[in-house]
């Protein structure tokens, strides 16, 4: 359980054939020790920590999967020309001078210095020869393969539909309801709610002063698509998206625990029980919201580490403080944000 909260979208094993980047390491990918899958997934790997912290989500994500990096860019000649290395667009971007939009890569250095310091794990002619040597594409499947990975973390405007309706919340608990036409006009968002709001859904956020503008820059933060803008979805889980969710979780679940009459959070306890007498009553409560939010029974292992690190250290500032972080917690756990 304490690797799970951990805000790391790691979501299956080997043969899931899943890679997303790392902590560290300039997006160094991680495999979780599965062996590569032959010399394509071997140089795939040996570039990832040159590579990977841009190539594994957005319009290029050479770098997310095998799949990605020989259907992207293995075996489609702009970039690899089988046999002939020296007019390969990508031994073109390494040695920082291909003739198109962008003439080196990585941007701002040179593929040396990443070999000097370990990100990458190849040299140049060692990609030079993979390609003279570089096999002719099998036969490729034209139908779904039944192995491939088929999880996603959610899209920005799936986690603001799920938050709301896992936690009983609605838009009156985030705008201001004073107008009788509210509903049909640019929304008034009540600050320090860290509400977050699609930035090119209709009514809006009002530009009034008094009215928390961010909400949308909240919603793109997270990688929401503006089509208005021309900007699509990014399923990556950066450092921007984790702290906006990490904000936005704490501050809806406390609002959720406020809420009067809610049962989201506390179906089986109220905010005056405490573990001294109702110890049994409170893991009853977090097995019931381990298995809203995240839609499987937990274990008991599972519930005596929520209630001994997470509620218990929190109890004694208050039994809304303990909740909130529970409800924080299994927001942030890889299963939440999966689908």
């Amino acid at each position: 359980m304490k690797k799970a909260l951990l805000l790391v979208l790691a979501l299956a094993g080997c043969e899931a054939k899943v890679q997303m980047p790392g902590a560290d390491g300039g997006g160094l990918l991680e495999d979780g020790g599965c062996p590569p899958e032959g010399k394509n997934d071997e140089m795939r790997l040996a570039l990832s920590g040159a590579c990977a912290g841009c190539h594994t989500g957005g319009n290029k994500p050479y770098w997310a999967s095998l799949d990605a990096f020989e259907n992207g860019l293995v075996y489609d000649e702009r970039w690899v020309k089988r046999g002939d290395p020296d007019n390969s667009g990508l031994v073109k971007l390494l040695e920082g001078h291909n003739p198109g939009t962008y003439p080196q890569m990585p941007p701002g250095e040179t593929f040396a210095a990443t070999v000097a310091d370990g990100r990458s794990t190849v040299s140049l002619d060692d990609v030079k020869a993979w390609i003279r040597e570089l096999p002719e594409r099998g036969s490729v499947n034209e139908g779904p393969s039944p192995t491939a990975f088929t999880v996603r973390r959610l899209r920005a405007d799936e986690i603001i539909e799920s938050m709301m309706q896992q936690l009983g919340l609605e838009l009156a608990d985030f705008v201001s309801t004073d107008s009788p036409n509210w509903k049909n006009e640019a929304y008034t968002v009540r600050g320090g709610r860290f509400f977050m709001w699609p930035t090119d859904w209709s009514p809006g956020i009002s530009g009034q002063y008094v009215s928390d503008s961010r909400a949308t820059e909240r919603y793109e933060s997270l990688g929401g698509a503006v089509v208005l803008q021309g900007r699509k979805n990014d399923a990556a889980l950066g450092p921007t998206a984790v702290q906006s969710l990490v904000q936005a979780s704490q501050a809806w679940c406390r609002i959720a625990v406020d809420k009067p009459g809610n049962k989201a959070v506390l179906r089986h306890v109220t905010l005056a029980d405490k573990s001294e007498t109702k110890s049994a009553e409170i893991k009853k409560n977090i097995t019931s919201l381990s298995l809203r939010m995240l839609g499987d029974v937990p274990g008991e292992a599972d519930v005596n580490e929520l209630y001994t690190d997470v509620y218990l250290p929190l109890e004694a500032q208050g039994t809304k403080y303990a909740w909130t972080a529970v409800c924080a917690a299994l927001i942030r756990h890889p299963k939440w944000l999966s689908y």
